[in-house]
């Protein structure tokens, strides 16, 4: 990752967590779908001229407030975001590993409004399921 796109995710953080703290804002599944495009970009690795792998596996580390509001609703909105992450890697031409899983988290550590995404790209037998369509 290059020293412009270091600083300009540390920008963002204070700024998101600037405005999460002053005006104590809820996350939202819209930024959450952001930020796990913004995950793929950040962590593609490009394998060849055909193949651009980007991680499969997300973890989405919440406050204790925005984590209860919305764990009841934790498998759908997963399902929903995978769906969405899926999506956007078959406009960008990315591929995966494995199956696509995206899993809430509690954080004591993150205020409400603020929230953290952590990936990693795991292997499975499937992946050969989960590479767009060639164009």
């Amino acid at each position: 990752m290059g020293v412009l796109k270091r600083f300009e995710q540390r920008l963002e953080g204070l700024v998101n967590g600037t405005f999460a703290k002053v005006f104590k804002s809820e996350v939202q599944p819209v930024e959450i779908a952001g930020a796990l495009q913004r995950e793929c970009d950040n962590n593609a690795a490009i394998w060849n001229r055909e193949r651009t792998v980007v991680p499969n596996d997300f973890i989405v580390e919440l406050s204790s407030s925005d984590y209860q509001r919305l764990a009841p609703y934790a498998s759908q909105l997963g399902d929903e975001l995978a769906a969405m992450v899926r999506e956007y890697a078959k406009q960008q031409r990315y591929t995966f590993m494995g199956e696509i899983k995206v899993n809430l988290e509690q954080s004591a550590a993150l205020d409400t409004g603020l929230y953290r995404v952590r990936s990693r790209t795991l292997a499975s037998s499937t992946s050969a399921g989960q590479a767009p369509a060639p164009p």
